[in-house]
């Protein structure tokens, strides 16, 4: 008689309810969405996105680059209006000189082209226009000129003018043995012949004043000018070179 080995019976397969199938689905719904989101937190804290204290980080920076920047409006305004305010107080002008006569008292000249002997007084006014400032004068260094040539130099030592007033500087200058090229001479011949003798004045000076008790103020004051003597004759320069023979600071 055989042995027949018995299987135990399969268990009947249950059958899951529908409401039961739809909580299956939510829970794995919702295990994914937590899944993505533990993802999404990782990918957050790695790389990309600001975090709040980066923020907060960020706007202090900003805030104190706008007061710093509202701090130099106001520095430039307040400089601004102190310039301003000095400049119609004080009213600033520039320290200048001045031809205010001048003679050529004499002149050998001969044949040869040399100008054997000169002798000019010139008296060039140093002004200072300016009301609340006193105003110095430096390297004065001024030179009479006959058609290219120097005929003579014009020094001065170092000196201060008062304020709203005038300093004279009186030059006797004395030329001996000034040789002329071929255009000098023909232009001193002509100029003898014609009575009236120009010689040209050119050099500069440094001058500097102060306003109020902000700035000192340094320029080079130059001047260039023709001045015209009536010579052979009583060698005065002409009336209107008088005054008008100035200074310009640039």
């Amino acid at each position: 008689m055989a042995d027949h080995h018995h299987q135990p019976p399969t268990p009947p397969r249950r059958h899951r309810r529908p409401h039961e199938l739809s909580m299956a689905a939510e829970e794995r719904h919702h295990g994914t969405q937590t899944a993505m989101a533990s993802d999404d937190d990782r990918h957050h804290d790695r790389g990309g996105w600001i975090r709040p204290e980066e923020k907060h980080r960020s706007s202090g920076v900003a805030w104190a680059l706008v007061i710093l920047c509202t701090l130099l409006a106001v520095g430039v305004i307040v400089a601004g209006a102190t310039v301003f305010a000095v400049y119609l107080i004080y009213k600033p002008r520039m320290p200048y000189l001045v031809v205010s006569d001048a003679q050529l008292v004499r002149l050998d000249y001969d044949q040869g082209g040399t100008i054997d002997y000169l002798e000019a007084l010139v008296t060039v006014m140093a002004r200072n226009t300016n009301s609340r400032a006193d105003a110095s004068f430096a390297r004065v260094d001024l030179a009479l000129r006959f058609h290219g040539a120097d005929v003579a130099r014009l020094r001065a030592a170092p000196f201060v003018v008062a304020s709203a007033s005038a300093a004279p500087l009186r030059y006797d200058v004395v030329s001996k043995g000034r040789a002329l090229d071929a255009g000098g001479m023909r232009a001193m011949d002509a100029s003898l012949k014609s009575g009236v003798v120009p010689l040209d004045l050119l050099g500069r000076a440094r001058t500097r004043w102060k306003v109020g008790i902000f700035a000192s103020l340094k320029f080079w004051t130059r001047i260039s000018c023709r001045l015209h003597f009536f010579y052979p004759g009583n060698g005065t320069v002409m009336a209107s070179d008088r005054n008008t023979c100035t200074s310009r600071s640039p």
